[in-house]
């Protein structure tokens, strides 16, 4: 790590800096609908019962995703609370292990400044603000397939037994958070690279037999609890099938059954789907990263001859088959990204002083689309004073004028000119949209208003708003069923339940939360004039009694 910190310039430790400032400004938002707010509330139940082997979700039978995520983040809901931080914090610490993963493995085959720009390249990525956010699974997926290739690599090249061992371990941490694809993402590009140095025959070494007992020791609480919570129980009906194996569900029906049709997930989204949202995701580099993946291929075409072919086929080869899944969502490619580093910090190296110029010109226009959404947002979207966003605006003039006059090297420059999107998205953007999320909202303001309230939700459960009233237990109450539970109580229910509820029941208080699902935003949304009519409302409301039939 201090050989990285030795590497950076003044300025790139400066970018770096407000960089994990951001990440750590974003460990304090709350937590989204609806993939963070269901595995906050799994591992929250986690937390509460000890159950670590089976898994539930509000009591039921979970088999979905692997139970790293959940693991991790009920350990620190012990050690320190629960709160939206301490769910957030694992997968933070594994996302710089990922940063320095990716500088190690890179130097092991390229120059120090291709390294550092590769650590710099992934660490300013879109999508790892994303993951410092919305924390779902990809970023202990990602950091667990880079480093364990890291690993593998530096094996490979010195054969010491130690990090073959370090790299299993790591790969059996891929496989705990996303399932099979881990072990994929990890042996396949390894594999690639043997055949092009015509090492083949290290294929079969029997010191790959290590490596594949210790992934699967480590793998073995696991599958003991999908064994005793769902083979043992044929009986148990989960996905509307009865005799689902959680071994089978697990190692092959996840995975590979949205590849063959097996799975029934299927969201109907082209085989191109990617190549349009890696846009956004691994912007401000996408552009970079054409050009890296241009020049590697030329390269290969010219039968050149490159340092590896790891961070190529890492990339292509996963992209390709998560491109194949018949359910696909943004973040699926995100472990993709180390890969799309070492290709864009390849071709930075390239870069001639004209082409630098014209780069820079670009990323000027970038910065000034920067500019325009800062003014949008307070001409348009959100038009109460911020002086956060007033300070933004001033700070993006200032840095589109020195970028025209100052000796900055090449990449500290371009990231400077859009930094500031992501201090207003976690200062400002998201902060403002999540008290959109009524769920959230309504968790907190009753756990700080009523922490000792009995509390129901009706119809619909409501995972987010368990959360953050920190009980898991919050079960769904039927219509029907109101009634035999003992007044007072609270009740979070939708807009649609409250006047039927308002006839039937005596209330002494009524608490109403702005709704709308924020990780589907649509412009008509952000626009101040337009926003009432996308608006919904969810009510805290307290039953006293039941009124006399008239």
């Amino acid at each position: 790590m201090k050989q990285f910190f030795l590497a950076l310039n003044t300025c790139e430790k400066t970018l770096l800096f407000i960089v994990l400032v951001i990440y750590c400004h974003n460990l304090f938002i709350d937590i989204m609908i609806v993939d963070a707010a269901q595995y906050a509330s799994i591992a929250l139940e986690m937390y509460a019962t000890n159950s670590y082997l089976a898994i539930f979700d509000l009591g039921v039978d979970y088999l979905d995703k692997p139970p790293l995520l959940f693991w991790i983040s009920s350990l620190f809901f012990k050690a320190f609370g629960v709160h939206t931080l301490t769910y957030k914090l694992g997968s933070f610490f594994m996302l710089l292990l990922a940063v320095y993963s990716t500088y190690k493995f890179t130097l092991l085959y390229y120059t120090q400044s291709i390294a550092k720009n590769a650590a710099l390249l992934l660490a300013t990525c879109q999508a790892f603000f994303l993951m410092t956010n919305d924390v779902r699974t990809d970023g202990l997926l990602l950091s667990s397939v880079i480093t364990a290739i890291w690993l593998l690599s530096n094996y490979l090249i010195t054969k010491k037994i130690k990090y073959l061992v370090l790299g299993a371990v790591f790969t059996a941490l891929a496989m705990l958070a996303k399932g099979p694809i881990g072990i994929i993402a990890v042996l396949m590009p390894i594999g690639v690279q043997l055949l092009y140095k015509k090492k083949a025959i290290e294929i079969i070494s029997y010191n790959w037999l290590i490596y594949l007992v210790i992934v699967a020791v480590i793998l073995l609480p696991m599958s003991y609890g999908l064994y005793t919570q769902f083979d043992l129980h044929p009986e148990k009906i989960i996905g509307g099938k009865l005799n689902q194996s959680g071994l089978y569900f697990y190692y092959w029906q996840q995975s590979f059954g949205r590849i063959t049709g097996e799975s029934f997930w299927d969201n109907g989204l082209p085989w191109h789907f990617f190549i349009g949202s890696i846009v956004w995701d691994y912007f401000p580099w996408i552009f970079l990263l054409y050009f890296g993946l241009f020049m590697q291929a030329k390269k290969l075409l010219q039968k050149q001859e490159v340092p590896e072919l790891i961070s190529l086929s890492g990339f292509l080869l996963l992209f390709i088959m998560l491109s194949m899944s018949k359910y696909k969502l943004p973040h699926y490619i995100f472990v993709t990204f180390p890969f799309a580093a070492i290709l864009s910090a390849n071709y930075i190296e390239t870069v001639s002083y004209n082409q630098a110029k014209n780069w820079i010109r670009f990323y000027r226009f970038l910065g000034i689309l920067v500019l325009g959404i800062l003014m949008a947002y307070r001409l348009f979207f959100f038009k109460e004073i911020n002086g956060i966003v007033a300070f933004l605006g001033i700070l993006q003039v200032y840095i589109l004028f020195r970028s025209a006059t100052s000796n900055t090297p090449f990449l500290p420059k371009i990231l400077s000119l859009v930094i500031v999107l992501n201090l207003f998205l976690s200062f400002v953007f998201y902060p403002k949209l999540l008290t959109y999320q009524a769920d959230s909202m309504a968790g907190k303001w009753i756990s700080n208003s009523h922490p000792s309230a009995k509390i129901y939700v009706l119809d619909e459960p409501a995972r987010a708003f368990n959360f953050y009233t920190k009980n898991p237990f919050l079960r769904v109450v039927k219509n029907p069923n109101l009634d035999t539970i003992q007044f007072p109580y609270w009740l979070y229910v939708q807009e649609k339940d409250l006047s039927q509820l308002e006839q039937n029941y005596v209330l002494t208080t009524k608490k109403r939360f702005p709704n709308y699902h924020i990780t589907k935003i649509k412009l008509p949304f952000l626009v101040q004039e337009s926003r009432p009519k996308y608006l919904e409302y969810k009510y805290l409301i307290q039953l006293v009694n039941k009124k006399p039939k008239r």
